[in-house]
C-alpha cells in the first residue's frame, strides 16, 4: 500500500487533479502526503531562452513567491478536506538537474512509495518545444509513478 505519497505540483489543472488522486490513495492507506514544487533556476531559463528565443520576464524571487503560494494554497485545500500534508519547495541552482531529477531525488530521500504527477498530455510539436517532466521522470524513476492526465485528454 502507498503510505508515503509524494505529489509534484505547479498550480496547473493537471497538478490539482494529481492532488485529488493522492487524496484517494491516502484515504485507503491512512498515509502521508508531501507536496513538492520545483522552481527552475532563472539562469537556466535565460540560457534556454538564448537557444529558443524565450526570455523570462519574472525574477527568481517572484518565481519562488509564486511557488510558495501554490504550495500554501494546496496545503490549505487539503486541510479543509481533512488531510494533513507537508510541503517543500525545491529551487534548482544554475546548471543543475532538470525538474524531474529534483522530484525523483526528493522522492528517494523521503522514501516515497509513489510519486503522483499531473500531465498536460501534450503531443507533437507542443511536447517537443515545451518538454515533458512526466516523460523524463518515467525514464529515470526508481519509484512507482501515477500520472494523472488533464481533464478531457
Amino acid at each position: 500500500m502507498y503510505e508515503r505519497i509524494l505529489v509534484s505540483i505547479d498550480g496547473s489543472t493537471p497538478s490539482n487533479r494529481a492532488i485529488d488522486e493522492a487524496v484517494k490513495l491516502v484515504a485507503l492507506s491512512h498515509g502521508k502526503i508531501r507536496l513538492v514544487s520545483v522552481v527552475p533556476s532563472l539562469a537556466n531559463a535565460y540560457a534556454a531562452g538564448a537557444y529558443s528565443g524565450f526570455v523570462p520576464l519574472e525574477s527568481q524571487e517572484s518565481y519562488e513567491k509564486e511557488t510558495d503560494e501554490i504550495l500554501a494554497t494546496a496545503q490549505a485545500d487539503l486541510k479543509k478536506r481533512g488531510v494533513d500534508a507537508e510541503t517543500k519547495m525545491i529551487t534548482l541552482e544554475a546548471g543543475t538537474d532538470e525538474i524531474a531529477d529534483a522530484v525523483l531525488r526528493e522522492a528517494q530521500e523521503w522514501n516515497a512509495d509513489v510519486i503522483v504527477l499531473g500531465t498536460h498530455g501534450r503531443r507533437g510539436i507542443n511536447r517537443l518545444l515545451l518538454g515533458s517532466v512526466a516523460e523524463t521522470l518515467l525514464r529515470i524513476t526508481t519509484v512507482p509513478v501515477l500520472l494523472v492526465k488533464a481533464a478531457g485528454k
